[in-house]
C-alpha cells in the first residue's frame, strides 16, 4: 500500500503464487499518474516477490489499457501467451519478467 504525506492510499499491489518459482501481480493500481506511484508500488513488489525466492513475476491488464501496456514494457516486462484465466480472452494482455531468484 502506498500513502501520501497525510496518510490517504495512492497505490497498492499484492502478489500471490501462480506456481513454483512464479508469482503473479494482481490488484495493481497508482491512483495518481505521473508521479512515481506506481514505479514505486512494483519496484516494491518485485522485490518483495525476489525476497521470497521467485524467479519471474507475471501479470495481466486489458489491452486497451494502453497506459498500463506501456507501464509494464517500459518497467522491462515482455508479452508472453495468455495463461490460466486469460487464455482464450482477446481483452486481455499478459506479461511477464524474470526478477532473478528461482528458489519458491
Amino acid at each position: 500500500m502506498a500513502r501520501d504525506e497525510q496518510g490517504r492510499a495512492i497505490g497498492c499491489g499484492a502478489l500471490r503464487p501462480l506456481q513454483p518459482g512464479v508469482a503473479e501481480i494482481k490488484r495493481m493500481y497508482a491512483g495518481v499518474a505521473g508521479r512515481g506511484v506506481g514505479s514505486a508500488v512494483l519496484a516494491a513488489l518485485e522485490a518483495k516477490a525476489k525476497s521470497l525466492g521467485y524467479g519471474e513475476i507475471r501479470l495481466e491488464t486489458r489491452r486497451v489499457n494502453t497506459l498500463a501496456v506501456r507501464f509494464y514494457l517500459r518497467a522491462g516486462y515482455r508479452e508472453i501467451p495468455p495463461y490460466g484465466l486469460y487464455v482464450g480472452r482477446p481483452e486481455a494482455v499478459c506479461f511477464a519478467k524474470p526478477i532473478g531468484s528461482t528458489s519458491a
